[in-house]
């Protein structure tokens, strides 16, 4: 992550200008329906652990109940703690629901691993992506999720410019998270031991997607 792509996630861009952003180009309840679907599809063992890294507030739960993560023992990152404390007040009173929250840079992760699925949801574009999949394949124990925006020819950024943006969000008009591909993606992951075997998409505002892409792992875990 750039010097100021970490101080816009770290200082300056508030919660709420984000998620009004975010459900405002629906990009918010697509990805929710992403994640759903995906533990639906793809049933996971109870008691489990998950970690969703870069979870940023936990939006996703204003359009996806926190219910479906009972059966398991799940972990949020982030490497904004106020953002983390706005996603555990979203879970708070969820009777029986295990979580727990900590600060951690998906670059640099003081976390040993031990997770059976790690997911990433719309982060692998602010970081210095391939040494964020090498920490998530590195964490993860049988597979791997992430969800990643691809968008038409006309749109070279991944923050559509020419919609409104709210607030402190206007800060990426200066720096922005960068897009990647499909190809580029699941390259990498091949690389790290881990072979594609799930995909779905969302058609969402500005005919961006979000491709969601699963992975499993077909080298031993270190």
């Amino acid at each position: 992550m750039n010097t100021r792509l970490r101080e816009a996630w770290t200082s300056l861009v508030k919660a709420e200008d984000y998620e009004a952003h975010m459900a405002d180009a629906g990009q918010a309840q697509a990805n929710a329906n992403l994640v759903i679907e995906y533990f639906r599809l793809q049933p996971t063992e109870r008691g489990a652990p998950l970690l969703f890294v870069g979870a940023g507030t936990g939006q996703m739960f204003d359009f996806a109940p926190p219910s479906f993560l009972l059966p398991f023992q799940t972990t949020f990152t982030d490497i904004n703690p106020e953002y983390l404390q706005r996603l555990a007040g979203r879970l708070r009173g969820v009777e029986g629901l295990r979580h727990t929250e900590v600060v951690d840079d998906i670059e640099e992760s003081r976390l040993t691993g031990g997770f059976k699925v790690v997911l990433g949801v719309l982060v692998l574009e602010h970081e210095v992506w391939r040494r964020a999949v090498a920490t998530m394949c590195g964490l993860a124990l049988e597979r791997a999720f992430v969800v990643i925006q691809q968008n038409p020819p006309s749109l070279t950024t991944a923050i559509t410019l020419n919609r409104a943006i709210v607030g402190t969000m206007n800060v990426f008009r200066d720096c922005g998270p960068v897009l990647i591909s499909r190809s580029e993606v699941e390259a990498e992951f091949r690389r790290q031991g881990f072979a594609p075997h799930y995909f779905a998409e969302r058609l969402v505002a500005d005919d961006k997607r979000m491709l969601a892409l699963g992975f499993e792992r077909r080298s031993p875990s270190p």
